[in-house]
């Protein structure tokens, strides 16, 4: 075991490092990147989305002081074309394969419930997609008593985004927040009822383009550390496409196949620092407080939330950087050490150094987005204090902008020398007949 008491790097990596990981897991990123002629990235943020998931509650690491639970919520961000959705749903296949598994023996059990009464079972699914909040806490609520993850997958994550933005008004990020935290929290909607979420773990995986960024991550996400909590897989290099014939080894698919299923029956760890893991650990945190004191409060919130990322991530490095035997004409072994190493721990870290920089490049555009939101709420005002209000047209107006209708009846309404002004802001919003 080698000491290190800092890391070696002068700039972040330019993609995520896969030098931490078992051979074999190294591998296979390499060859389903190479057969698809995708960054790497897409396969090792796929990689660790399911494994944090298979894993679920079942893994815990503790740093002297907290316990974590390594689920993580990945979002890789790159432009059509970039091939990050063909690749991902291949590496999803054997979640696919184990959620028909799982549906198969719940209708088995819930016939045999049905026929001979007694308590009604619950799904214990592994995977969600295209679900509504109500629908998502529904589920979570199921595995109440499940130590298995659940990972939420949209192949264009600003659908997953733009569903909270219908349902803001709810409270949605408040309890998002403490479905990442793992803290329980109650459900109360008129037309559900009561529910308590006692032991929520989500994972969520999907991808958005760059220039969808600023309209599908609001502002005040970022106030309320939302967009903080997220792991942004953001190349700044994109491998360039051959239009290679080749197809996937069988060998590999067979080797990805063969770690998911003896994950599935991972039993409880909880995994401890090594001395020297913990030292690594220490400095990371003393450096990333030191950065905090000259940044503002968004590029604050980011370095906050790497300290408790790099932990997570830690708990699946460990999981994949299995050096024991698994045994003649096998790939994968699930490891039977609890210590966290210093080579795992120093591993961690120099991938929070690649995911600190995509956080700043993602934060950068929404900063951008952020002030010309600015700019917006202040031209609207302006001209709808400077307007007869005979002649308003919510409608032209927000269109000439660029903005909604109901944007624009907002910025009126907030307006506070409009409050006290005879404007009906109801009636402005309506007046589809007058000219402006």
């Amino acid at each position: 075991m080698i000491n290190i008491t800092s890391h070696s790097l002068e700039a972040p990596p330019h993609e995520i490092p896969i030098w931490g990981l078992r051979l074999e897991v190294q591998r296979i990123i390499n060859h389903y990147s190479e057969v698809f002629e995708c960054s790497r990235d897409f396969i090792t943020a796929a990689v660790y989305a399911i494994v944090s998931t298979v894993c679920g509650k079942h893994i815990e690491i503790f740093d002297g002081k907290y316990n974590n639970n390594p689920n993580h919520w990945l979002c890789v961000v790159a432009p059509s074309g970039s091939n990050k959705s063909s690749p991902i749903k291949e590496m999803l296949k054997p979640i696919f394969k184990e959620e028909e598994l799982r549906i198969k023996k719940f209708k088995e059990v819930y016939r045999e419930y049905k026929k001979n009464g007694g308590e009604e079972p619950v799904r214990d699914r592994l995977i969600v997609s295209d679900v509504t909040p109500e629908g998502l806490y529904q589920v979570l609520a199921d595995k109440s008593y499940a130590k298995s993850g659940l990972l939420l997958y949209r192949d264009e994550i600003k659908g997953f985004l733009d569903d909270m933005n219908r349902y803001n008004s709810s409270g949605e990020i408040s309890n998002y927040l403490s479905i990442y935290d793992g803290t329980p929290f109650p459900v109360d909607r008129k037309t559900l009822e009561p529910q308590w979420i006692s032991n929520p773990y989500l994972c969520i995986l999907g991808g958005i383009q760059p220039r969808a960024i600023a309209n599908a991550f609001k502002p005040s996400w970022a106030d309320e550390g939302f967009v903080q909590r997220w792991l942004y897989v953001y190349p700044q290099v994109l491998p360039e496409k051959e239009y290679k014939d080749n197809v996937l080894d069988e060998m590999y698919k067979t080797a990805w196949c063969e770690i998911i299923n003896k994950l599935n029956a991972i039993g409880d760890m909880k995994l401890v620092l090594s001395v020297e893991a913990k030292a690594l650990l220490d400095a990371f945190n003393k450096e990333t407080t030191r950065k905090e004191k000259d940044v503002d409060p968004w590029v604050s919130a980011v370095l906050s939330k790497i300290r408790i990322q790099v932990e997570k991530w830690c708990a699946i490095t460990h999981i994949l950087s299995c050096g024991e035997s698994a045994g003649t004409g096998q790939y994968f072994a699930l490891p039977t050490s609890t210590i966290i190493s210093a080579e795992e721990m120093q591993y961690s870290i120099e991938c929070m150094y690649y995911f600190e920089d995509c956080a700043y490049r993602m934060l950068a555009q929404m900063k951008r987005k952020a002030s010309n939101e600015i700019t917006k709420a202040q031209l609207i005002a302006e001209l709808v204090k400077r307007t007869e209000r005979h002649k308003l047209n919510i409608q032209k107006l927000a269109d000439a902008i660029g903005v909604s209708r109901q944007y624009v009846s907002k910025i009126v309404n907030q307006t506070s020398e409009l409050r006290g002004c005879t404007c009906d802001t109801s009636q402005l919003t309506d007046n589809e007949n007058v000219n402006s």
